[in-house]
């Protein structure tokens, strides 16, 4: 059996799944506590990626309101752990019941 890169197969099942784009801002679900601490790991996760943008699902109304002003910072700081401008936005939701 010949050797192929991981690299190539990696590529070729992503672009079957559909998943193409900028992998890099996928390091942002592993990363999520580090990025926004753990006490806030603990009510919010990031749920997806789409057009750059990235949805977190928060599991509280207060901690809702209380990202929503963190928006700014967090952004930064996944600016400065995975790459400049990741993410063009931050949307944030509410867990459903």
């Amino acid at each position: 059996m010949p050797f192929v890169p991981l690299q190539k197969t990696l590529a070729k099942v992503l672009k079957e799944k559909k998943m193409t784009g900028d992998l890099d801002l996928f390091r942002v679900f592993p990363m999520w506590s580090d990025v926004v601490g753990d006490k806030t790991a603990q009510h919010a996760r990031p749920a997806r990626i789409k057009d750059r943008i990235l949805y977190v699902e928060v599991d509280d109304p207060m901690w809702l309101t209380q990202l929503k002003y963190m928006k700014g910072d967090i952004l930064e700081k996944i600016d400065m752990k995975i790459k400049k401008d990741a993410f063009k936005d931050l949307r944030f939701f509410l867990k459903p019941a």
